[in-house]
């Protein structure tokens, strides 16, 4: 098996060559992707890209292709947490140190990933908050900010879970809570609120750092009627984990922390 890329940082995250794999996950993203690949390249040359390719009806695919990506496609349109899964089982088929997610939109900055990277220093999941500085970068409408404000109430009453941006996508994550969630999926087939709350409860380390966030390019998933679909999905599964109170769930096997990076320059 060929060694994993590898990329030096500098800081926090001090003097280590670490293995890094981007996934993108991927729907009808064509006038975002190219940009968001040449983006991650500028900031993490050595990286692993893979974008999963969610039954896109356009040129998504060709595009990252083109950007040079490596590209897995679903056959049909399956859904984030379907494709994110997808493409952690693709990123853990080589080695790595630390699998960074972000989506293919343009919304998350690649030039906000180097912060991902240092807060793994003390974490297990790094969450890039839109909240933390106080300022989200763009105007969120405001149904998605009260069902954000919601959600960061659910993390902090049931899970004990102070974070501000318990719905942010854009991450990075130690190995073996990748492994965990690429071998048994994502509860509910939920990626937000109830996941952070899952993992927490397995003894994963969440963190936050700020990022700056950009407008979404495209339609939202979260825009009308489906939004309201998903939270009250999410608010669900929160009081089903309410009712259980703190009893560790088992569904993933999450393994001790494990160091971030192997090799010091």
């Amino acid at each position: 098996m060929p060694a994993a890329p590898t990329v030096t940082y500098r800081g926090p995250v001090a003097d280590h060559n670490l293995a890094i794999t981007v996934v993108i996950p991927a729907h009808d993203e064509a006038h975002a992707i190219a940009g968001v690949i040449v983006g991650v390249r500028e900031h993490l040359p050595c990286a692993r890209l893979i974008v999963v390719d969610d039954g896109s009806r356009d040129a998504t695919a060709a595009k990252a292709k083109s950007a040079g990506a490596e590209v897995l496609q679903l056959k049909s349109h399956q859904g984030y947490a379907a494709a994110l899964h997808a493409g952690y089982k693709a990123a853990l088929a080589k080695p790595l140190d630390v699998l960074v997610q972000m989506d293919g939109d343009g919304q998350h900055r690649p030039c906000d990933i180097p912060a991902l990277l240092h807060g793994m220093e003390r974490a297990d999941l790094v969450l890039g908050s839109r909240f933390l500085d106080g300022r989200p970068g763009y105007v969120i409408p405001r149904g998605r900010r009260v069902g954000m404000a919601a959600c960061r109430w659910m993390a902090a009453s049931v899970g004990g879970l102070h974070l501000s941006d318990p719905t942010s996508g854009f991450r990075a994550l130690a190995p073996h809570v990748a492994a965990g969630l690429a071998e048994h999926g994502f509860p509910a087939g939920l990626t937000e609120t109830s996941l952070l709350i899952h993992l927490h409860r397995a003894g994963v380390r969440i963190h936050e750092v700020p990022v700056h966030m950009l407008g979404p390019t495209g339609r939202s998933m979260h825009a009308g009627l489906a939004g309201g679909a998903h939270f009250l999905r999410i608010a669900w599964a929160v009081l089903g984990q309410a009712r259980a109170g703190g009893v560790p769930e088992v569904a993933i096997a999450v393994p001790k922390t494990v160091p971030v990076a192997s090799s010091a320059v």
